[in-house]
């Protein structure tokens, strides 16, 4: 499952009172190895839905990487 459909999912089953299944959960969990776009979609959904962040410190986690990805991108002048 990808990381866009993951959030998705998540966000459908909660707007349906469903539990999200085993299969969000588990594509969750590798939240450490998405890209930025997924990780900062990851970070929108959870100010309407905050129990998307399973793990303590998550919110933290996420802004380390986002840093990372900030870290790569180099200013030029053309």
């Amino acid at each position: 499952m990808t990381p866009t459909r993951t959030i998705q999912a998540f966000i459908d089953a909660k707007k349906e009172n469903t539990t999200p299944s085993e299969e969000v959960w588990n594509s969750l969990k590798g939240y450490r190895q998405w890209n930025e776009p997924e990780l900062i979609g990851l970070r929108n959904a959870s100010g309407y839905y905050p129990d998307i962040y399973f793990e303590k410190g998550m919110d933290e986690t996420i802004s380390k990487l986002l840093a990372k990805f900030k870290e790569k991108v180099v200013p030029h002048k053309f």
